[in-house]
């Protein structure tokens, strides 16, 4: 993920699983357990949601090997969402900063902030 993005750039936020046990596991970053949250800096209720409307699979099942991480690359078109696949409002974010908030079972609660710039 990067500190900021001009307009023609498209937000990616970068999920990583790490396996630190000495055997195989499974982890899901599915957009319903792996939920990134988008909230601008100066309010509360959250702009954007992985687990609002999510297209495609439910869930995403990858292996990690002992002592491996993977990563999984999510991107943002900007755009609202809203939960149980509402209509959003329409427009897309402003510049500003935000903050990314990622949560998932079995894992601790990531946080970050980042900037949309105007130019």
């Amino acid at each position: 993920m990067h500190n900021s993005y001009s307009p023609d750039q498209t937000p990616e936020f970068e999920l990583v699983a790490k396996n630190t046990s000495s055997g195989d596991c499974k982890v899901d970053l599915g957009p319903k357990k792996a939920v990134l949250t988008v909230t601008p800096a100066e309010g509360d209720d959250a702009y954007w949601s992985s687990a609002d409307c999510p297209k495609g699979a439910a869930s995403l099942l990858f292996r990690v090997g002992a002592g491996q991480s993977i990563t999984y690359t999510v991107k943002w078109d900007r755009k609202p969402s809203a939960p149980e696949c509402a209509t959003p409002p329409a427009g897309a974010a402003k510049a500003g900063t935000y903050l990314l908030e990622a949560k998932a079972p079995g894992f601790a609660k990531a946080r970050a902030s980042f900037v949309l710039s105007a130019d």
